[in-house]
């Protein structure tokens, strides 16, 4: 009964809010624990890149890294479209299967990867996987580089 009050609860209260609109603009960090080793990094470690063009379109350069021993790794650049929050990166040609999506707040960034296989989801080294919460640590427009390369990129 209580569960049922709080759904109802829930569902009218969301008719009476209006969303709030969070600037994406900004670096994030994946806020995980890492432990060094000699020089060996174990855990993983990331980073989210976001320069906005309008309201609804975003550039994103994304990259994670699952760290010692393997240091496998995935990355992507692109636009994006920007709504309620939310941005969604699909990846057809490397996974049909792979959907992330990106929720956004004034805190930082909830990261949700879907796919079939996580040993090889969205085109990423071996069992990498991009969820997590990305801690926001400036919400100045960054130079946007490529995650591989490190070069600038024009957008």
């Amino acid at each position: 009964m209580k569960q049922g009050i709080i759904l109802l609860y829930l569902f009218l209260t969301s008719f009476s809010s209006k969303q709030i609109y969070i600037d994406p603009t900004g670096t994030y960090k994946l806020n995980s624990k890492t432990r060094t080793k000699g020089d060996d990094i174990y855990g993983y470690s990331g980073e989210i890149q976001v320069k906005k063009f309008s309201k609804i379109k975003i550039a994103m350069t994304f990259s994670v890294n699952r760290g010692a021993p393997s240091y496998n790794s995935g990355s992507f650049v692109d636009t994006l479209h920007y709504i309620n929050n939310t941005a969604i990166y699909k990846d057809p040609e490397n996974d049909s299967s792979c959907k992330i999506t990106f929720l956004f707040s004034n805190k930082g960034v909830i990261v949700k990867e879907e796919s079939k296989d996580f040993n090889s989801g969205c085109g990423f080294g071996h069992a990498v996987v991009a969820s997590g919460f990305y801690k926001i640590i400036s919400r100045k427009q960054p130079i946007l580089t490529d995650p591989l390369t490190g070069e600038k990129i024009e957008k």
